[in-house]
This record gives C-alpha cells, sequence and structure tokens, in this order.
C-alpha cells in the first residue's frame, strides 16, 4: 500500500471540510490499525495526536443520542458503531462522512467519500 495517496486525500479533506468526529472513530482506527496493519498503539496514538486532533473537532457521545441510535440501528440495520455514528451526525446536523465503509451508503441524507470516490 502506498502513502502518498491517502496523504494527499487527507490534505484535501482537511482543507475543504470543517472536521469532526467521536470517540468511537478513534478508538476503531486505534484497533484497525493494530489488526490489520500491525501498528503499535503508541504509533497510532501519535498519529491522531499529530495529525488528527489539531485539524478534527471531538463531538460528544451520550444519552442525548439514544432514540436517534436505536431508530438508525432497527431502520437500516446497521452495526452499532456505525449507528451510533450516524445518531451524532444527525444530531450535529453532518451529512458527509469519511470512510470506506460502504454500509453508510443506505443512509438517504449521507453522502459518503472515500479515496477511490473523491
Amino acid at each position: 500500500m502506498q502513502r502518498k495517496p491517502y496523504e494527499d486525500f487527507y490534505v484535501k479533506i482537511i482543507t475543504s471540510y470543517k472536521l469532526s468526529t467521536d470517540i468511537l472513530v478513534l478508538d476503531e482506527l486505534i484497533y484497525i490499525s493494530k489488526k490489520k496493519y500491525g501498528a503499535p498503539y503508541d504509533l497510532t496514538i501519535d498519529f491522531i495526536k499529530r495529525a488528527i486532533l489539531p485539524y478534527v473537532n471531538i463531538l460528544p457521545i451520550n444519552a442525548n443520542i439514544l432514540d436517534e441510535f436505536l431508530s438508525t440501528l432497527e431502520l437500516y440495520s446497521l452495526k452499532p458503531s456505525d449507528a451510533i455514528h450516524v445518531a451524532v451526525m444527525k444530531m450535529n446536523n453532518i451529512s458527509v462522512i469519511v470512510s470506506e465503509d460502504d454500509e453508510f451508503d443506505k443512509i438517504p441524507w449521507i453522502k459518503r467519500i472515500w479515496i477511490q470516490k473523491y
């Protein structure tokens, strides 16, 4: 896997959008980086601190999203973690997601952006 296309994509994203995420995304990033790519936790944590946190607003996950989470889960049959992301997006009026996960294409009001589609 070449790193340059991903770096270029990230620069385009951070310069084109006001970015937000939730803490669950960072959890998934750490987990997938280790499991799929063998990256040690400290390397991914350093990346998060250096390349994500300065540019990305962290949105809360709390009880306020519960109803939206449950209805999203039921309506679209998403994984629970994906339904949490959608609920956080909806509660914060966010309609664009940067993700390789095409499950988000099920949601008609969400526009998904990924490197192959950008």
